[in-house]
Parts: C-alpha cells; structure tokens; sequence
C-alpha cells in the first residue's frame, strides 16, 4: 500500500503539532499534581478533615486544644517519599512522636538553595505552622517546648537531613511528607 505524496506531506506536517500537544498535556497533568499537594495542604491547614476520617457513629472532639500524635511515644516509624509520577524513592523519612527525620536517597544530590525548599516547603509550610505554633504559646495553650521547629543539615551545599521536631498531628505529619515530595521532584527538576 503505498501512501500519496499529500497524504505523507500532511502526516510530517501533523507530526510536530501532536508531539507539541502531548508535551502540552503532559506539562498540565504535571501542574494540576501540584496544585492537588498545594490544594491539600490548603484544606489541611483549615482543619479539613477528609471523607475517609469521618465515621458513622463518631462524634468530634470536644477540646480542640487536644492534639492527637501521629506515632505513639514508644513507636518508630520509616516511610519512603516518593515521587508522584513514577513511584521513583526521593528519600526517607524516619518518624518518631517527637520529631520526623527527611534523609535524601543516595542517588539524588538536591542544594537547600535549590527553589523551592525554601520559598514553599520551610517558609511557607512550616514557618505557617511555626506561627499557628506560637499563637496557641501566646494563649497558653502550648509551652515552648512544644512549638514546631525544623533545622536543615547540609554538606558542601547538599541537603544531608530536614529534622522536625514537635509537630504534634497527624496531619501535619502528612502534610510534611506529601509537601516534601512535592518539593524534592521539583528540585530535581532544576538541577
């Protein structure tokens, strides 16, 4: 069978606008990921609870001054992070009651200068928490002792460690990992 000179023509001429259009598609599926991570941590930090979280005979709790933990105090707990798209490991994070430590996998070298660690994941995640942290302290609802705070390790501008200590809930447990993958897979983007 063979092909009209037009009818080849044409096809060569389709070719790049499809490719264009699937690179297009793919770029949106990839921002509309990360608008989920950000629309998430949104309604996390609004005290959203998820459909899954609600059952039938349950009732709210009554003192929200109450935080439950997300691992009991004689518990450790080891999860991967890992990437959305393609499940591939970015690091580690080994939880406790008391504090999450995120370790890099070996086989990624991220700067902590490297956007946007800093501008979303420190600043704007835990520095929020941070400040909802120190006005519970200011109405005494919280000691110092118990305010969120983080510290980065790092070795010749590689991120060796992301500690956080105090973080108290459940969900903000979940909310530091899943913006913690968010963040690793859009710094390994730009290095």
């Amino acid at each position: 069978m063979s092909f009209a000179e037009d009818e080849i023509k044409r096809a060569a001429e389709l070719k790049p606008w499809i490719e264009s259009r699937i690179s297009d598609l793919e770029l949106e599926i990839s921002k509309l990921r990360e608008m989920i991570v950000v629309v998430d941590s949104v309604l996390r930090r609004t005290s959203f609870r998820p459909a899954g979280d609600v059952s039938s005979g349950a009732s709210p709790p009554q003192d929200k001054t109450v935080q439950s933990t997300a691992v009991r105090s004689d518990e450790k707990e080891t999860r991967e992070i890992r990437r959305s798209k393609d499940g591939y490991v970015l690091a580690t994070a080994f939880i406790t009651s008391e504090s999450i430590d995120i370790i890099p996998s070996n086989e990624i070298k991220l700067s902590p200068s490297t956007p946007p660690l800093k501008s979303f994941f420190l600043d704007r995640i835990l520095e929020g928490m941070k400040t909802k942290d120190l006005e519970a302290l200011s109405r005494g609802v919280l000691k110092t002792s118990q305010v969120i705070d983080y510290q980065i390790d790092e070795d010749d501008d590689v991120l060796k460690k992301i500690t956080v200590s105090n973080y108290h809930e459940k969900s903000r447990l979940n909310e530091i990992i899943n913006t913690a993958s968010w963040a690793f897979t859009r710094m390994l983007e730009k290095e």
